[in-house]
């Protein structure tokens, strides 16, 4: 007879994500655009000036607006997993495996992926459509998975005191 076998798992295996709405991801997407706009607008007035040394100037703003950004993301990503976006949509962004902590490297290439790959013709968000967990191009990539919180129940045996006694 074969012995039993033992796994050990510091909670992967008890992982059961709710998979946060398209709603809430873009209204997490728009204000963590918003604040990358905000990064990046100074770079784009240079180059609106127009002269030359004002447009390579522009540029290397709008890189520096971006790593900026980008490290603003990470640090709040592995922090609590959540970026400014996702704080106000009530969303977490976790590592698709097992529910843990995004690390910063992954964080970093969801950003990038994000913002540089993803928004052109919404071709990561389109992914997201034909994908039963609604994972997009830079989650699939990065290896994360957005999630929400799970809803609270309430029945009226929760209240102090519990049902009437008869």
């Amino acid at each position: 007879r074969a012995a039993a076998a033992v796994i050990e798992s510091a909670g992967g295996l008890d992982f059961d994500p709710v998979f946060a709405s398209f709603g809430a991801r873009a209204i997490g997407l728009l204000v963590d655009l918003v604040i990358l706009t905000l990064l990046l607008v100074p770079g784009f007035a240079l180059i609106v000036a127009g002269s030359t040394p004002l447009i390579l100037l522009g540029l290397a703003l709008i890189a520096a607006g971006f790593a900026v950004g980008t490290v603003l993301y990470t640090r709040a990503i592995t922090s609590t997993g959540q970026s400014v976006g996702n704080r106000v949509a009530g969303t977490k962004v976790v590592d698709a495996r097992n529910g843990r902590p995004v690390e910063s490297g992954e964080a970093a290439l969801r950003y990038v992926l994000r913002f540089a790959v993803s928004i052109i013709f919404f071709i990561g968000f389109l992914v997201a459509l034909g994908d039963p967990q609604r994972r997009t191009f830079h989650d699939k990539i990065a290896g994360t998975v957005v999630t929400r919180p799970a809803r609270e129940s309430w029945s009226i045996d929760d209240e102090v005191g519990g049902p009437p006694r008869v």
